[in-house]
């Protein structure tokens, strides 16, 4: 028999066998809903911990999750007893099958994860934190079960390929935390921790001798070009970006016992030009006012509004809207957010918008999902709050966030024909920097933009709220609570506003930020303005032009 003879035989051998024989058996292994003892509103986590558990489990080319589908009934509860747990993987034809319990007590959580192999073999593994902590928790723990049961190596569940550099070394660590090269960009190289700014793809105005309160930017005079229009204490004042500077364009000066809280934009006549609506507290009383830029000159169109205003996407169809509240001196607001319509040359209040019992025009957003949506509050403490679309709270963060210097005096224990006197002791509400809910890396998951304003001090003192540093964040819903997705690097100065905007008119928004300087709490006097817009497209950074390289210096 020669060479050739023998080489097509064992080709023909070869061909004959199962592909199995050929390829790596890849296992199989289902994971039934947790079942959760506990208060009502935590019930979800029977779903959320499933669902984290099946994708962290999930290896492809060794281990695939069943598809739920075809497991119907026999995955809709979790299973009674071990017994059933092996009659279960046996039904569903599985070769591994997870379940367990969720228990929360207070803010404490202990869960209990059995894994039931077909042939009999058990893992179990429990874990005890807190409920805000619980999925770095059940990250650790996952990755103990990939170890032990399926000799799955770090890397592979941390998802790399061959070696190749992943967008995160761990899910608990920040994106982009290193500069050392070792990361793919998320958005943008600047979403670090610390780090200075002048590199390629943000952009830095120049220093402006203003405190600000707030920065929006639209298109003012309806030129088809955004402008920038920065809130500070006693004025409105508009700017275009222009020569890689903001330019001054109008300015329009408050009186000097206005407190300014807020600004937002909208086009409210339909004229193809937005218009600036700034809430104000005077004497304790809502005294907001709207105005619209004409050439050079800033001008009231509605003044002495007695509603605090803002504006804010509203569910189900999450389209920018005026929304408002009365004021109240007690209590800071009157109960309930509505939407405001223009009757009789004023702003008014129409239809209450469903909403928790603590929000205010300035402390809520709606979150889109793919069921619905969440309302996230910032509550008077700079907690972010989850609630269900039904109002039931299932989350809160640890972390504080959107924190201001804005202080509105108020006390909810004095009588209503009481006159303070002149060293009340006051207590103060804070008007929270926005929440900007965004889908940044188009996978149809919602992000919400927050701040956060870093202050020792205003830890332990209410009426000290002076920053010295902060950072933006990129929070997300994983099921369980709010997560970090990405951050600035660390921003030297007070963080007053920013926003998701096209402030260089390329087509192109960018995540623009409104800081104003530190020089210490000797020289608060000396404090300035400066605006940072940091592009969105990694794709660009290292090219010429506006936020690339700049050649021209």
């Amino acid at each position: 028999m020669t060479i050739f003879r023998r080489l097509a035989l064992l080709v023909a051998a070869l061909l004959c066998l199962p592909a199995t024989a050929l390829t790596a058996e890849v296992k199989t292994f289902a994971v039934a809903p947790f079942t959760v003892h506990g208060p009502e509103k935590y019930q979800y986590l029977g779903q959320g911990v499933q669902s984290m558990l099946e994708s962290r489990m999930n290896w492809p080319g060794h281990l695939a999750p069943m598809d739920k589908a075809k497991a119907g009934a026999r995955l809709a509860k979790s299973p009674a007893s071990e017994s059933d747990a092996k009659k279960i993987a046996g039904e569903l034809g599985v070769d591994y099958l997870a379940y367990g319990s969720v228990t929360v007590s207070g803010e404490q959580a202990s869960v209990d994860i059995m894994v039931v192999g077909r042939d009999g073999k058990k893992w179990p593994k429990s874990l005890n934190t807190k409920v805000s902590e619980l999925i770095p928790a059940m990250e650790r723990t996952a990755q103990a079960l990939n170890n032990e049961i399926f000799k799955r190596p770090a890397s592979a569940a941390a998802g790399g390929k061959g070696g190749e550099p992943t967008s995160q070394l761990n899910p608990d660590f920040v994106v982009n935390q290193t500069t050392e090269g070792a990361q793919k960009t998320y958005l943008n190289p600047n979403f670090r921790y610390a780090g200075p700014a002048d590199t390629a793809g943000v952009w830095r105005s120049q220093s402006m001798p203003i405190v600000s309160r707030g920065i929006a930017v639209a298109d003012f005079n309806g030129d088809g070009q955004n402008e920038v229009a920065i809130l500070a204490q006693h004025s409105v004042e508009v700017f275009q970006y222009k020569d890689r500077q903001l330019m001054p364009i109008a300015k329009y000066e408050t009186a000097p016992n206005f407190n300014l809280l807020n600004i937002s934009t909208l086009d409210i006549n339909g004229d193809g030009k937005a218009e600036i609506i700034v809430s104000v507290s005077y004497f304790k009383e809502p005294r907001s006012f709207i105005l619209n830029l004409e050439g050079n000159k800033l001008s009231e169109l509605y003044k002495d509004i007695k509603l605090y205003l803002n504006v804010v996407p509203v569910a189900p169809d999450f389209n920018r809207q005026l929304v408002g509240s009365r004021g109240e001196q007690k209590e800071i607001f009157v109960p309930g957010v509505h939407n405001v319509i223009f009757s009789g040359g004023q702003p008014q209040l129409s239809t209450r918008i469903t909403l928790p019992s603590k929000a205010n025009p300035f402390n809520f957003v709606f979150m889109p999902e793919k069921s619905g949506y969440k309302v996230i509050i910032n509550d008077d403490q700079d907690h972010i709050v989850v609630y269900t679309a039904k109002g039931e709270r299932v989350a809160a963060t640890e972390e504080q966030y959107c924190g201001s210097a804005i202080g509105l005096e108020f006390d909810p224990l004095m009588a209503p024909m009481e006159k303070p006197k002149t060293d009340h002791l006051w207590t103060y509400y804070y008007i929270p920097l926005p929440m900007i809910v965004a889908n940044l890396g188009q996978d149809n998951r919602s992000e919400v933009l927050v701040s956060k304003n870093i202050s020792l001090a205003a830890q332990f003192f209410e009426t000290f709220r002076t920053f010295s540093q902060g950072e933006i964040h990129s929070l997300y819903w994983d099921g369980v609570g709010m997560n970090l997705l990405w951050k600035t690097r660390r921003i030297k100065g007070t963080v007053t506003g920013y926003a998701l905007a096209d402030i260089d008119n390329d087509g192109q928004k960018e995540l623009v930020v409104c800081i104003t300087t530190w020089p210490g709490a000797a020289g608060l006097s000396a404090r300035r303005t400066i605006v940072l817009a940091y592009k969105l497209d990694g794709s660009s950074m290292s090219q010429p032009g506006e936020f690339g390289i700049d050649q021209s210096e």
